[in-house]
C-alpha cells in the first residue's frame, strides 16, 4: 500500500492518471495544457465536465465494454479525450482513433449537426521516430482530402517535450516532465515548492496514494505492470498469459489487460474461458 511519503510515485499509472486528471484540485494546470495543445479557451476548459473513464457506445450487441480515460465536455458540440499511453501496443493508434469517432457519431444532434472532437495523446514513447514534441493528424481520403473536418488528434511525445532544445509550450513542457518523472511525495512537494498551482495537483496526488481503496488498485496496476515488463524482456508468452489470467482474477477489465499485455481481446476472451 501507499503509506509513504518515501514511495515512488507513477503518474503514467491509469488509475493515477484518471484521478488526478479529473480532480478539481487540478484542474487550473490540466486547462492550461490542453488549451495550450488545442488552443481552446483556458477559462472555458476550467469550467467545462470532466468525465474519467467514459464508456464508449457500443457499435453492435457483442462488442466488449470500452472507455476513454479521460473525456473533457466543454459543450453540446465540442469535447476532448484524453488519453495515456504508458506503453506501446498493437492497434493502439487505431483504437483511441476509433473512440474519437465513436463520439462524433454518438453526439451528432437530431439536426446532423456533428460534434467536434479533439483526441490528446500523451505517448510515453516514440513510435514515429521523430524529434518533434507535437503531432497533429487529421483522416485524409486517398486524394489527400481531409474526410472529417470537425475531428483532429494530436500526439505528444512526452520524452522530446521534455527536451529543452525542441520548440514547445511553456505548459506542455512543464506537464511532459511531470509526467515523466518518477518521484517521492516528498520530492515533488520539494521540486514544486512556490508554484501553487502544481503544489495543488501534487497534493491531490498525495490524498489519493493515502486513500487505502485507491491505492491498493494502483498497486495491483504496478504489480502488474512490472509482471508484464518481466515478460516481455525474456520473450515469455506463456508468462503473459499466466499474468493476463491473474488480472482477469483480480476484476480488471478486458481492455485494461490488452493495454497493458500486448494481447489481443480475442485472446483474452479464450484466457477468461480457460478460467
Amino acid at each position: 500500500m501507499l503509506d509513504t511519503d518515501e514511495r515512488v510515485i507513477n503518474l503514467k499509472n491509469d488509475w493515477m492518471f484518471k484521478a488526478f486528471m479529473t480532480n478539481l484540485k487540478s484542474r487550473k494546470v490540466v486547462s492550461s495544457v490542453i488549451s495550450e495543445i488545442t488552443g481552446i479557451d483556458k477559462e472555458e476548459l476550467f469550467y467545462a465536465t470532466y468525465i474519467s473513464g467514459e464508456e464508449i457506445s457500443k457499435r453492435n450487441p457483442n462488442q466488449k465494454k470500452q472507455a476513454t480515460d479521460m473525456t473533457i465536455r466543454i459543450n453540446d458540440h465540442m469535447q476532448v479525450i484524453v488519453e495515456m499511453n504508458q506503453y506501446y501496443q498493437k492497434h493502439i493508434l487505431i483504437k483511441n482513433g476509433m473512440y474519437a469517432l465513436s463520439k462524433i457519431v454518438e453526439t451528432t444532434t437530431s439536426n446532423h449537426q456533428y460534434s467536434n472532437v479533439i483526441l490528446i495523446n500523451f505517448d510515453n514513447y516514440n513510435y514515429y521516430q521523430t524529434k518533434e514534441p507535437i503531432l497533429t493528424f487529421r483522416v485524409q481520403d486517398k486524394e489527400g482530402h481531409i474526410e472529417f473536418e470537425n475531428y483532429i488528434s494530436y500526439h505528444i511525445i512526452l520524452e522530446n517535450c521534455e527536451n529543452s532544445t525542441y520548440n514547445v509550450g511553456k505548459e506542455i513542457k512543464k506537464f511532459a516532465k511531470l509526467l515523466k518523472e518518477k518521484k517521492t511525495i516528498n520530492e515533488l512537494l520539494d521540486f514544486y515548492k512556490g508554484d501553487e498551482e502544481y503544489m495543488s495537483v501534487v497534493r491531490t496526488v498525495k490524498e489519493l496514494s493515502t486513500d487505502p481503496e485507491f491505492a491498493g488498485y494502483y498497486d495491483l496496476e504496478e504489480k502488474h505492470r512490472q509482471q508484464i515488463a518481466d515478460a516481455k524482456e525474456t520473450g515469455m508468452d506463456e508468462a503473459t498469459h499466466s499474468i493476463a489470467k491473474k488480472m482477469l482474477q483480480d476484476g480488471i477489465n478486458i481492455d485494461a489487460i490488452s493495454k497493458y499485455t500486448d494481447l489481443s481481446i480475442e485472446e483474452i476472451e479464450k484466457l477468461k474461458e480457460e478460467n
